[in-house]
């Protein structure tokens, strides 16, 4: 049988005190702590998953592009004619269209979906461009292969970066 004084009831009322005074002091060090420690416990995921398939068809693309640029080079200024380069053209809109459903289809994969949205637009300016004006300037050859080139190594070491070892 434990028999309580009022001095014993009186101290457990102050330890009492004193504990919950030190436990609201140090109440957002313990809530950052536990958030960290769920945190840290949890994988978040904010990319896709690396898609091999894809890769191969970016590179497919960007050499299917690189090929168009560098063919134009080697023909004369004035034999640049639209309707020569027509199917080029058709084919690699075809492959980057494909690109774009392939990369649609995948989860979390918004950032190489605008990369291959961007490279769909430049390709139909060029496009137009070429039809217009019926010819392509080296200088704007020259301008516009370093362009994709920059964009498809982007997207192709985007892919890349989502190994996991």
């Amino acid at each position: 049988m434990v028999c309580y004084t009022p001095y014993t009831s009186y101290r457990k009322n102050e330890i009492t005190m004193l504990l919950t005074r030190r436990l609201a002091k140090y109440k957002n060090r313990l809530l950052v702590a536990c958030f960290v420690l769920i945190l840290s416990s949890c994988a978040i995921h904010l990319v896709s998953d690396f898609d091999k398939q894809s890769l191969q068809q970016m590179q497919a693309v960007a050499s299917q592009v690189e090929q168009h640029f560098i063919s134009l080079q080697y023909v004369e200024k004035s034999q640049r004619l639209f309707e020569q380069s027509k199917d080029n053209y058709i084919a690699i809109e075809v492959a980057l269209q494909a690109l774009k459903v392939r990369q649609a289809m995948r989860p979390l994969n918004e950032q190489t979906l605008k990369q291959v949205d961007i490279a769909l637009d430049l390709w139909s300016k060029d496009i137009a461009s070429h039809k217009k004006q019926n010819t392509v300037s080296d200088f704007i050859l020259q301008r516009h292969r370093q362009q994709y080139q920059r964009l498809f190594l982007a997207m192709i070491k985007g892919e890349e970066a989502k190994k996991v070892n």
